[in-house]
C-alpha cells in the first residue's frame, strides 16, 4: 500500500515537471522574435493572368446623337456588315419635312436666277445699243449677284438639312460583325444606351489584365493557352502582339463598402490564333506556354 502512495507521487511530480517545462518552452517560443520569412520566387510558377475576350482593335460601340424612337432594324445579332451599312433607322419625320422645304427654297432661287440671268442678257444687248442707260444694267447685275448668293446660302442649309436627317441613321462604323443587337421596334433609343448596339472585327483578341510583378516574365510573341474560368477547359491559344507601356490600378472592393484594396496592373494584347466562336466579354484565364527547347 505504501509502495503504490509512492509510485502515485512520483508520477504525478514527473506530470507536473513535464507541464511545467512544456510551459517554459512555449513561452520562450512566443517570446522569441519572429524570423523573417523567405520570399517566396516566380521563376517556377507558371504565369497565369485573367482577361477579357473582345474583338481584335476592340469593340465599336454605336448610340445616337439625340433620343428617338426607332422605325427600323436593319440587321440582327451575329450578321456580317460592311462599313457603313445600315444598323437601324429613328424616326425623322421632322428632318425630312426640313428637307423638302430647304430643297423647294434651293429650287426657287435658281428659278429666280434663271430669270434674272435671262433678263440680264436681254439688257446687256439694249446697253450695247445705248438703248438702256448703264445704271439701270448695274442694278440687274446686282441682283443676279445676291440671287447667286441666295443659292449659295439656299445650298449650305439644304446640306446642313440632309446632315441631320443622315444623323437619324446608325451606320456601322467598321465591317466586321454584329456582337450585340439590343434594340427593338418602337422603343426609344438615348445616347446613354451607346452599349446596346455592339459591331467589331471577326478577329478576336484578349485584353490581359497583367500585376506588375507579371509584367517582367511577358514579352511580345510568348504564346499563352486560353482557359474559360469555370471548368479551366481550353478554349484558343494566342500570341502576345502588345504590351501596354502604361501602368494602372484596379480597384477590388469586399462586402464591407469602406474596404477597398488598389492593385497595380499593366494591360497585355494577346491574339488570339482561331477563336471565331467565342463571346466577347468571356473571362478567361490565360497560362504561359514553355519556350521551345526548355
Amino acid at each position: 500500500m505504501k509502495l503504490r502512495r509512492i509510485i502515485v507521487f512520483l508520477v504525478a511530480v514527473l506530470v507536473l515537471l513535464a507541464a511545467g517545462n512544456y510551459i517554459r518552452l512555449s513561452m520562450k517560443r512566443a517570446a522569441a522574435p519572429l524570423m523573417p520569412s523567405k520570399t517566396p520566387s516566380l521563376d517556377g510558377a507558371p504565369a497565369r493572368v485573367y482577361g477579357l475576350v473582345e474583338p481584335l482593335e476592340r469593340e465599336v460601340f454605336v448610340g445616337p446623337l439625340q433620343a428617338r424612337r426607332v422605325i427600323e432594324v436593319a440587321v440582327k445579332e451575329g450578321d456580317e456588315v460592311a462599313a457603313g451599312a445600315v444598323l437601324c433607322r429613328l424616326d425623322d419625320d421632322l428632318e425630312k419635312q426640313a428637307v423638302a422645304v430647304a430643297r423647294s427654297r434651293l429650287e426657287e432661287a435658281v428659278r429666280r436666277l434663271e430669270l434674272t440671268r435671262d433678263d440680264l442678257r436681254r439688257k446687256r444687248s439694249l446697253a450695247a445699243q445705248e438703248v438702256l442707260a448703264e445704271s439701270e444694267l448695274s442694278s440687274i447685275e446686282l441682283q443676279a449677284h445676291y440671287e447667286e448668293q441666295q443659292i449659295e446660302t439656299a445650298s449650305a442649309e439644304l446640306a446642313l438639312r440632309q446632315a441631320e436627317l443622315e444623323k437619324l441613321v446608325l451606320r456601322s462604323p467598321v465591317a466586321g460583325i454584329v456582337y450585340k443587337m439590343d434594340v427593338r421596334l418602337g422603343e426609344h433609343l438615348t445616347p446613354q444606351d451607346y452599349q446596346r448596339i455592339v459591331v467589331g472585327r471577326p478577329e478576336k483578341q484578349v485584353r490581359l489584365f497583367v500585376e506588375t510583378f507579371w509584367l517582367g516574365r511577358i514579352r511580345i510573341g510568348d504564346r499563352f493557352v486560353v482557359r474559360e474560368t469555370e471548368a479551366l477547359q481550353e478554349v484558343g491559344t494566342g500570341i502576345v502582339s502588345a504590351i501596354s507601356p502604361y501602368v494602372g490600378a484596379r480597384d477590388f472592393r469586399t462586402e464591407d463598402r469602406l474596404e477597398r484594396l488598389d492593385t497595380k496592373y499593366g494591360q497585355v494584347i494577346l491574339r488570339l490564333d482561331s477563336a471565331s466562336s467565342l463571346p466577347i466579354n468571356l473571362q478567361v484565364v490565360c497560362e504561359k506556354q514553355p519556350a521551345e527547347g526548355r
